[in-house]
C-alpha cells in the first residue's frame, strides 16, 4: 500500500486527525465526547492505514495496536489499556439511537482489531471476578443473579428515584439495556429477592444493599422456584389459579403456564394426539362442573348472608324470615368446600324454589314478575318474525308455513281480545 508522505513542517491531513485524537485523548478523558467522534472517523474510513509508521518508513502501521503504541504525529502515543477505558465511557449524545448506533458500531470495530492483535483487554483481575461469579451461580442457581439485580437496581417511582440516588443504584430499564434483556425480567429478579426477603429466606432487603456489596448468605438453589416465575403470567389472578391447580396437580407451576400462554401449540397437540384430546375433554367437563359448582355455591351464600334475592324483573327481594332461616340451612349443609357438585345444585334448586315461593306471596312483585316474562317473550317473538321478509314469503308459502302463519294468528287474535275484554 502506498501512503502520504510530506515534510515534517506540514502534517498531512491524516496525520492532523491522528494528531487531533491524541490530543483529545489527553484532554478530554473525563468527557470524551471529542475522542470518540475521532476515533469513529478515523477507524471508518481507515485512516490509520493511510499514513506512514515513521519519519523514515514508507509502509503504514502492521497492526492497530501499533498505530496506538507510536509516537506522534504518526501515531495516538497511548497505551492499548488506556483507550480500552475510553471506549468504555459514553458520549453526551448517546442518547439519540442514531448516534448510538455510531458509537457501538466504532468501539466494536476497534476492540475486533485489537483482538487481531491479541489484545481484548480482559485482565486477571476481570477474570477472576468472573470467574467467582460462575462459582456462585453454579452453586446457588439464579439466586445469585437475583441478589446481583437487589444490589444494583431500585425500581422506577419517586422513592426509587430518590434511592438510586443516595446508592448509586440505576433503574431496571437502565440496567436491562445494558445487559441486553428485558426490564420486567429485571424485576422479577428484583421482586423473587424482595419476596425472599419478606419470608425470612435471606437476611438483607434490597434497600439494605448496594453495587459491590459483600457476598451474602443465600438459601438452597432447590427454593428459588418458590419466589421467582419466568413467566409474567405468573403473577397474575388467572396465573395464581393456574399454579395453584397445576400444584395440587402435582405437576411444575411453569408447565401449566408454559400451555397457557401458547394455546395454538395445545391445539396442536389436541388435534394431533387423541390421548391428550381425551384429557383436554375431561378436563373441560371437570372445569364446566365445578364454574356451575362455584356459582351456585355463590349464590346460596348470596341469599342467605344477604336476606335478599334478585328476580326476574330485576327488582332486589327482601325475603321473609321463615325463607332466610331454611337458605340458611341449605348453605350450612353445602358451606364446606369438599361438598359435591350435586349436593351444591340439589341446595340452588331448592333456594330458587323458596325465592319463587316468597315472589307468589307478594302480589304486586308477582304481577311484576309475569308482566317481565310476557314482554321478555313478546320482544323475542317479534324479533323472530321480523326476519321474515312478506315480499319473499308467497315464492315459498306451502301448507306447512300457512299452518303455522294461521296459528300464531290465532294466539295474536286471542291476546288482543284478552286485553280488549280487560280494558272495557
Amino acid at each position: 500500500m502506498s501512503v502520504r508522505i510530506e515534510s515534517n513542517s506540514q502534517l498531512t491531513p491524516e496525520q492532523e486527525r491522528v494528531y487531533r485524537l491524541r490530543n483529545a485523548a489527553e484532554r478530554d478523558g473525563g468527557t470524551p465526547g471529542g475522542f470518540l467522534e475521532l476515533m469513529a472517523a478515523v477507524v471508518a474510513d481507515g485512516t490509520w492505514r493511510q499514513i506512514p509508521s515513521a519519519v523514515s518508513a514508507s509502509e503504514p502501521f502492521s497492526s492497530f495496536a501499533e498505530f496506538i503504541e507510536a509516537k506522534p504525529p504518526f501515531g495516538l502515543g497511548q497505551r492499548v489499556e488506556d483507550v480500552h477505558t475510553l471506549l468504555q465511557m459514553r458520549h453526551p449524545h448517546e442518547a439519540a439511537a442514531e448516534f448510538r448506533a455510531k458509537m457501538d458500531a466504532m468501539r466494536a470495530d476497534v476492540r475486533r482489531l485489537l483482538a487481531e492483535d491479541g489484545i481484548t483487554g480482559y485482565s486477571e483481575l476481570q477474570r477472576d471476578r468472573d470467574i467467582q461469579a460462575w462459582a456462585a451461580l453454579d452453586k446457588s442457581g439464579s439466586w445469585w443473579l437475583a441478589f446481583f439485580v437487589a444490589c444494583q437496581v431500585s425500581p422506577q417511582s419517586a422513592a426509587g428515584e430518590a434511592r438510586r440516588k443516595a446508592s448509586s443504584k440505576i433503574s431496571a430499564s437502565e440496567f436491562a439495556r445494558r445487559a441486553g434483556t428485558s426490564a420486567d425480567r429485571v424485576l422479577r429478579y428484583y421482586k423473587a429477592w424482595e419476596d425472599a426477603y419478606a419470608a425470612g429466606a435471606v437476611a438483607v432487603g434490597s434497600d439494605q444493599l448496594h453495587p459491590g456489596h459483600e457476598p451474602v448468605e443465600l438459601p438452597p438453589s432447590d427454593d428459588w422456584t418458590l419466589y421467582y416465575s419466568s413467566r409474567r403470567s405468573a403473577s397474575t389472578d388467572r396465573g395464581a389459579l393456574i399454579s395453584a391447580a397445576a400444584e395440587a396437580e402435582g405437576i411444575r407451576p411453569t408447565k401449566a403456564l408454559e400451555v397457557a400462554e401458547n394455546p395454538t401449540a395445545l391445539r396442536a397437540a389436541i388435534l394431533a394426539d387423541p390421548r391428550t384430546a381425551d384429557a383436554a375433554r375431561a378436563a373441560l367437563k371437570a372445569l364446566t362442573v365445578e364454574e356451575r359448582r362455584s356459582e351456585h355455591l355463590e349464590y346460596v351464600r348470596q341469599v342467605a348472608e344477604g336476606g335478599k334475592a334478585p328476580v326476574g324483573s330485576g327488582q332486589v327481594l327482601e325475603l321473609p324470615e321463615q325463607i332466610r332461616a331454611e337458605v340458611s340451612e341449605q348453605l350450612a349443609a353445602i358451606a364446606d368446600q369438599s361438598s359435591d357438585a350435586d349436593a351444591v345444585t340439589s341446595a340452588y334448586e331448592r333456594v330458587q324454589e323458596l325465592v319463587a315461593r316468597a315472589v307468589e306471596a307478594n302480589p304486586e312483585l308477582h304481577a311484576s314478575e309475569q308482566r317481565a316474562q310476557f314482554q321478555t317473550a313478546l320482544k323475542a317473538t317479534r324479533r323472530s318474525i321480523g326476519i321474515i321478509d312478506p315480499e319473499r314469503l308467497p315464492a315459498v308459502i306451502d301448507d306447512s308455513l300457512r299452518e303455522e302463519i294461521t296459528a300464531l294468528q290465532e294466539i295474536v287474535n286471542t291476546l288482543v281480545a284478552s286485553i280488549a275484554s280487560r280494558g272495557r
